[in-house]
């Protein structure tokens, strides 16, 4: 089996902590869920996430199509789309625009697959109100730069979306602050995050859905594993709610002469 070795080398790299007599590889960084179409396409399929996030910021943006208006007046802005998917969002930002405005849409995320989707979306619609689309690939962290390079010419301002909980894979004190440095006078941030109601770390069930698996199991088998070889399961821990895979069985993983034995 073939192993992607951007995933093996950053397992090696971080190397493994002890939880009792059991080793534990972290490889919870962000860039790592889309690294692959398999992996961009296996999220899209994530249900929660579609019911508790997706679908609602859709609707919301709907319901304040008029406060989005007012922002810009008939001035062309840039639409900087963090963590852009497959440009469902963007799509309901440009549906509920008037006709007199004018944007550049760019479109930033790891996932060359969600970039090449949301631009041929976008460029589908041939809608007088997109200029110019100019997508970066980025892990969300080097927003001075992209920033930095838009802001100009006929699109001096920017409309910030940093929707889809991204803020929660980040320290929130660290991801405001570096945005904050990013934007320039009236500029816009268009932020979601969840709203919690009652106790946290609730409701576990929702996060061993099938539709977790059936996305993160690409990471595995990136890894050299098969689907009969590791397991899934969620827990909340480290005040937050952690998806993990066991390993089922002993395995050595070789990459380029180097190998790395997985012991239970």
């Amino acid at each position: 089996m073939e192993i992607n070795g951007a995933i093996f080398k950053e397992l090696v790299k971080r190397g493994y902590s002890l939880r009792g007599d059991r080793r534990v590889w972290n490889i919870s960084d962000s860039k790592l869920w889309f690294l692959t179409p398999e992996l961009s396409k296996g999220f899209l399929n994530l249900n929660p996430y579609k019911r508790s996030v997706l679908e609602p910021e859709i609707k919301l943006i709907k319901e304040n199509e008029k406060m989005l208006s007012k922002m810009f007046g008939r001035e062309g802005f840039n639409v900087v789309d963090i963590g852009c998917g497959i440009g469902d969002r963007a799509m309901a930002i440009v549906e509920n625009l008037p006709d007199e405005i004018k944007m550049r849409y760019c479109p930033v995320d790891t996932s060359r697959y969600f970039l090449d989707m949301t631009t041929s979306k976008l460029s589908e619609l041939r809608d007088s109100r997109i200029k110019e689309i100019k997508p970066f690939v980025s892990d969300f962290n080097d927003f001075d730069n992209i920033i930095g390079t838009i802001a100009g010419g006929d699109f001096r301002r920017n409309l910030i979306m940093l929707l889809g909980s991204r803020v929660s894979n980040y320290e929130i004190n660290e991801i405001l602050f570096s945005l904050s440095n990013s934007m320039f006078n009236g500029d816009f941030l268009l932020l979601g995050n969840g709203l919690r109601k009652g106790e946290r770390f609730v409701d576990i069930a929702k996060y061993k859905d099938p539709s977790f698996n059936e996305w993160l199991i690409y990471i595995m088998k990136d890894l050299g594993f098969s689907d009969e070889e590791v397991e899934y399961d969620a827990r909340f821990e480290n005040y937050r709610v952690e998806g993990f895979y066991k390993v089922m069985i002993d395995k050595v993983i070789e990459l380029v002469r180097k190998e790395k034995i997985i012991e239970i």
